[in-house]
């Protein structure tokens, strides 16, 4: 990784410990490593039927306590919803949101934009905002937008677009699908 770029995502990842409560980057790390290693001991206790059956014999709990969790699991579809729901509006009211801004072009898009506009203009003679113009429709966006990737064209051709939120989302979608 370039030094510039390693330390910008140093300075983020440390700004994103500090916003999910952690004092410090390594405090962050530490409050993640703790949640994530009490969840997967939790669920690698109960691996197989016999493993959960097992950790179900050492519990000693009321009758009443027992029908609850017969009623929980039973329940297990509906209480996950309600779980990711509430979770949802926590998340919500207190990590940060999404700048509040139009969407980006998608980072493949930007450079498709700009070779749009350079085959126009450079190519087929187009005045260089009609060729502007005729892109914006062309991807559907404003030609403010349009106008924003050419004045950054040198930077996008030279490093590559900036990945956009849409573009990430769209890689871990991949990622979880190819997993499966």
């Amino acid at each position: 990784m370039q030094p510039e770029a390693r330390e910008k995502f140093l300075r983020l990842a440390d700004a994103t410990a500090k916003e999910l409560g952690g004092e410090s980057f390594q405090g962050g790390i530490d409050l993640t490593r703790r949640c994530l290693s009490m969840l997967t001991g939790m669920f690698d206790s109960m691996k197989t039927p016999e493993m959960l059956a097992q950790r179900l014999d050492e519990l000693e709990i009321s009758i009443e306590n027992e029908r609850l969790m017969i009623a929980l699991v039973g329940f297990g579809p509906q209480l996950l919803r309600w779980l990711f729901a509430n979770l949802n509006r926590t998340a919500e009211t207190t990590l940060p949101n999404f700048p509040n801004r139009r969407p980006a072009i998608a980072a493949n898009k930007q450079i498709e934009m700009l070779r749009f506009i350079n085959d126009l203009h450079f190519n087929h003679a187009v005045e260089l905002q009609k060729a502007k113009s005729r892109a914006a429709r062309h991807f559907g966006c404003k030609v403010r937008t349009v106008e924003r990737y050419w004045h950054d064209r040198e930077e996008i051709l030279a490093n590559g677009p900036k990945p956009q939120f849409a573009d990430l989302i769209e890689g871990i979608k991949a990622a979880i699908e190819a997993d499966m």
